[in-house]
């Protein structure tokens, strides 16, 4: 049976899951950042208009590997940061 439920439901439910459960608060958090993070990937390119293929030509990647990307599949740093170069992006990091 499928049950209609609102984000506000699914955090509560979420949260209450993890409350308990420090590492696996930790998991849902360093997802939740990669999820962000690559998110904020995807708006770039499109606050440039570029497509993937565009991304593609200019990075040297494959569509499928863009693609990748985006849709959260596992890459390498490299890959990533290949990504960002082409669209005019750095990677940087810094502490909490």
């Amino acid at each position: 049976m499928l049950v209609k439920s609102s984000y506000e439901q699914e955090k509560e439910i979420v949260d209450e899951i993890i409350s308990s459960d420090a590492e696996l608060k930790k998991q849902h958090e360093l997802f939740l950042t990669e999820m962000a993070f690559k998110q904020e990937m995807i708006n770039a390119r499109k606050a440039q208009a570029l497509t993937q293929k565009d991304v593609s030509r200019l990075s040297g990647l494959s569509q499928q590997a863009i693609s990748r990307i985006e849709n959260g599949a596992s890459v390498t740093i490299g890959t990533v940061i290949k990504y960002l170069d082409s669209i005019g992006y750095t990677l940087t990091i810094k502490k909490k």
